[in-house]
C-alpha cells in the first residue's frame, strides 16, 4: 500500500521530474500516510538510478519529510549555465564544483529551516524569473503557475501546460495499474518539452 501511495505522490508533484521535461521538483510526504518513507526512497532510487534519477530527503521536519527529487545530468547541465552559475555565486556557491556539492550545500542550507531563494534555480525556473521573485518579494509578478513568473509569460505557460499533461498521463496510467518503473521504462528515450 505505502508503494502506490508513493507513487501516486511522486506522479502527482514530480512527474515533469519523472518523464525528464524538468530538471527537478520538492515534494513533502507525511510519514503518517507513508510511514515508510525513508526506505521507500532508498529502494526507488536504486530502481531510479537507471533513469538518471535521484530522491533525497533534505528535510526530516516533524511529521514530514522534504523529498528533492531530480534528473541529475539535467539538473547538473542546467546550474552550469552561466547566468545560473553567476546567480548561485551570488547566494555563495563556488562556480564549476560537481553537481553533488551544489545539492549538498542546498540540502544543509534547508536542513537549517530556512528556505533558501537559490531553490528556484534548483527547480529549473528561469534566471529572470528567481531574480523578480527576489528583487520584487513574491509580488508584482506576470503569471502565477507553477512558479511566479516575471519573466517569459508564454513559454512559461507552455511548460505549464506540458507540466499537467504529463502529471496527466501518469496518473492516468498508474491508476491503470502500472508502476513508475514500467512508464518510465516505456518513455526513456522520448523526450517531452514546452
Amino acid at each position: 500500500m505505502d508503494n502506490k501511495k508513493f507513487e501516486s505522490t511522486l506522479a502527482y508533484f514530480c512527474s515533469p521530474v519523472l518523464m525528464a521535461s524538468k530538471v527537478s521538483n520538492l515534494v513533502s510526504i507525511s510519514k503518517q500516510e507513508i510511514p515508510s518513507v525513508i526506505g521507500l526512497v532508498q529502494s526507488y532510487n536504486k530502481d531510479f538510478a537507471k533513469y538518471d534519477i535521484n530522491i533525497l530527503p533534505v528535510c526530516e521536519c516533524g511529521n514530514r519529510v522534504l523529498l528533492f527529487v531530480y534528473r541529475q545530468s539535467l539538473l547538473g547541465e542546467y546550474l552550469r549555465e552561466e547566468n545560473v552559475s553567476s546567480m548561485l555565486e551570488e547566494y555563495g556557491y563556488h562556480k564549476h564544483k560537481s553537481l553533488n556539492y551544489y545539492v549538498s550545500i542546498l540540502s544543509m542550507r534547508m536542513k537549517k529551516g530556512n528556505f533558501p531563494h537559490e531553490i528556484g534555480l534548483f527547480l529549473g525556473y528561469p534566471v529572470e524569473d528567481v531574480r523578480g521573485f527576489v528583487e520584487k518579494q513574491g509580488r508584482d509578478y506576470k503569471y502565477n503557475g507553477y512558479w511566479k513568473v516575471y519573466g517569459d509569460c508564454n513559454l512559461a505557460i507552455r511548460r505549464f501546460n506540458t507540466y499537467d499533461k504529463l502529471r496527466n498521463y501518469m496518473l492516468g496510467k498508474l491508476s491503470g495499474g502500472e508502476s513508475l518503473d514500467s512508464i518510465l521504462s516505456q518513455n526513456k528515450n522520448k523526450l517531452f518539452t514546452a
